[in-house]
């Protein structure tokens, strides 16, 4: 079979999903390792067996609601190509808003930056990229992903980043104290949330990354109460959560004595920051 008779019954398909012809391309360049404009161009290109079973084999799986990033092993945040693996959180481009805001923030200072929950490494390599006199520390409870998030490090060749074990807090102590800034996309979906069932997307991905209990609130709220013994003294706290739950964060905030508190709103999208005040 050759590419276009392929793509044309993807193209059967693509009523009941607009981004499906996208994601057959996508399918084409990691099968064939070729770019787009190869695949165009030689779309009279007679697919191998191996290949078209492999293709259908994906699609398949993309059509039951896999993420595409899963079938491919990479993703795309912030201006970086990341490789990506099954069971660890497939990085948002909303989160870029949060980078963008970090970037801008920490601009040429030579700043200690604290990653938690880093998974693929995506926030964390990014800020690395940018902000190239800051050093960055990512830390999650996955392995997996930390040892995916030292593979995208080494793929990209920073060196002003390092991740390691550390459930949230707990091994900090044994490498670094005090941060300029403590950045964070913790989970904040509750296990009650209907987003779960709706989202085809969702039931492929850890679901400890995505779930907190106390309906989403339990790890914000561990991380701000405790964010507070590793930060200098006017250092920020910049954490992604639920917008339902902003009014309550900025409490939260408060509560632990942040000031200049700020939560930024875009599409229901949201991320707080806060100053350490002593």
């Amino acid at each position: 079979m050759k590419i276009c008779e392929w793509l044309n019954i993807v193209n059967l398909f693509k009523i009941c999903n607009s981004d499906l012809l996208n994601d057959s391309f996508l399918l084409l360049e990691f099968v064939l390792k070729k770019d787009r404009g190869w695949i165009l161009v030689f779309d009279d290109y007679n697919l191998t067996f191996f290949q078209l079973n492999y293709l259908n084999c994906l699609f398949t799986r993309r059509l039951r609601g896999e993420p595409i990033f899963y079938l491919t092993n990479k993703c795309f945040f912030w201006k970086l190509s990341y490789k990506i693996y099954f069971d660890v959180f497939i990085p948002r481009s909303d989160t870029e808003n949060m980078v963008e805001y970090v970037v801008n923030l920490v601009h040429d200072q030579c700043l200690s930056i604290l990653d938690l929950g880093t998974g693929s490494g995506a926030i964390a390599l990014s800020l690395a990229n940018d902000c190239v006199n800051s050093f960055i520390i990512g830390v999650d409870i996955n392995l997996v992903a930390i040892d995916l998030a030292k593979y995208n490090s080494d793929l990209l060749k920073l060196k002003n980043v390092v991740f390691f074990y550390s459930n949230w807090f707990s091994d900090l102590y044994k490498y670094y104290n005090y941060f300029d800034v403590i950045v964070g996309n913790p989970p904040y979906i509750s296990k009650d949330d209907s987003c779960l069932l709706e989202s085809n997307d969702l039931r492929f991905e850890s679901y400890n990354s995505l779930v907190s209990s106390f309906e989403g609130l339990s790890d914000v709220y561990y991380i701000i109460e405790n964010s507070y013994f590793y930060l200098k003294r006017n250092g920020f706290l910049i954490l992604e959560h639920n917008f339902i739950h902003s009014n309550i964060i900025k409490e939260i905030y408060k509560r632990f004595c942040y000031f200049n508190i700020f939560t930024y709103v875009k599409n229901f999208y949201c991320f707080t920051i806060g100053q350490k005040k002593y």
